[in-house]
């Protein structure tokens, strides 16, 4: 008799090697076997995601979605449902609207399992749509405007062609209300996440109304400098804790659940770029490196890198909190505004200026840093 423990882990390592290699088939979640060592692993993981990001798309966009009565929710490429789930029940706690909730996947047995998991949120109405993403596009039209489009790892499970996203994505956006947002989060590893900044930098072009809220500094106005190099990509590193039995799959599997890793975009369609009229934000993109003599870090302020750097020699009271940055945290620029940084001559690096503090500082999520933190 086959262990079942042993049978998800196969199911899982099969998973992990098809999503890495882009050769997952299809229909995989038509099998009820892999949706449930799907749902008990990566839905785990995809849960901390939808919570994380519904906390985060109401500090971004707040006064917007609170004031309605009814919210108009499109969820692509559904699943097991717990990505969803996770941002629904975050919104419920903060908004009193009633929820519409349309999941859309091509199998109905998963989509059937996700509104059963969808069915302890309260005033929450829901439907299902089951078919390709190109037939959903029939469901679109003549509908009430949808205020929160979301998608976890549609890109990751659906190949590298982009093309019938941006198709179905731009007739999305024609859609949405004033205000409303688009929400994508995918896994962190160099595949998806240039996948996402790439699909981000074409919506962009395609849609001129479309503007970053997170994670990208300043309303990202021109291509993501993160493409620039094909080795590079941009993703978060946020804290989290999950279950000893997801970290022991982990690491059967390989992969390291000591964070939760995702690379992630929310759009908003609005006439207001919400650019800052004072010293643009940069954003810490790497982790922070302390070396002999100094501590230093990669910075996108939304058009450039830069290998910004701190001496020990320079360090003050104003400005030590540089040496306890995290990845994703971000400071005020410590150039003009209309700068494109330092001039760093010979140097790889650009010098913090000793007299400028380190002031502005944000946590990844954009909420205002505890100087307390800093120790």
């Amino acid at each position: 008799m086959v262990n079942p423990k042993n049978k998800k882990l196969t199911i899982l390592s099969g998973l992990s090697r098809g999503f890495t290699e882009r050769s997952v088939p299809g229909s995989y979640m038509d099998d009820p076997e892999t949706r449930e060592a799907y749902g008990e692993y990566y839905g785990a993981v995809s849960l901390k995601k939808g919570r994380a990001l519904s906390e985060e798309i109401l500090r971004r966009n707040g006064a917007d979605l609170m004031g309605q009565e009814r919210l108009s929710i499109v969820d692509l490429g559904t699943g097991t449902g717990e990505f969803i789930r996770g941002l629904v029940s975050g919104l419920r706690d903060h908004i009193p609207a009633s929820f519409d909730l349309l999941l859309v996947d091509r199998s109905k047995g998963v989509l059937e399992e996700a509104s059963r998991g969808l069915g302890q949120v309260e005033n929450l109405s829901l439907r299902l749509a089951v078919g390709t993403l190109p037939g959903f596009l029939s469901w679109i039209e003549g509908r009430t405007p949808i205020d929160l489009l979301t998608a976890g790892n549609l890109l990751a499970e659906n190949g590298a062609d982009l093309s019938g996203f941006l198709t179905l994505l731009r007739r999305v956006h024609d859609t949405l209300s004033p205000g409303g947002m688009m929400i994508f989060a995918e896994p962190a590893d160099r595949l998806s996440s240039r996948a996402l900044l790439f699909l981000g930098d074409e919506l962009r072009t395609a849609c001129p109304d479309l503007h970053i809220l997170a994670p990208c500094p300043n309303d990202r106005l021109g291509s993501c400098p993160a493409l620039r190099s094909p080795e590079d990509w941009c993703h978060e590193d946020r804290p989290a804790v999950f279950s000893e039995e997801t970290k022991k799959t982990a690491s059967v599997l390989g992969h390291i659940k000591d964070a939760l890793k995702m690379t992630y975009l929310i759009l908003s369609r609005t006439g207001d770029p919400r650019r800052l009229s004072f010293s643009p934000l940069i954003r810490l993109v790497s982790p922070l490196h302390r070396e002999k003599g100094m501590a230093w870090g990669l910075f996108c302020d939304g058009e450039r890198i830069h290998k910004l750097r701190l001496l020990n020699r320079n360090r003050t009271g104003d400005n030590r909190v540089f040496w306890h940055l995290k990845r994703g945290e971000s400071v005020l620029a410590p150039w003009a505004p209309m700068d494109a940084g330092f001039n760093k001559g010979s140097s790889p690096f650009e010098d913090w200026p000793k007299e400028v503090p380190v002031t502005g500082v944000l946590r990844p999520n954009g909420t205002p840093w505890e100087s307390s933190e800093e120790e």
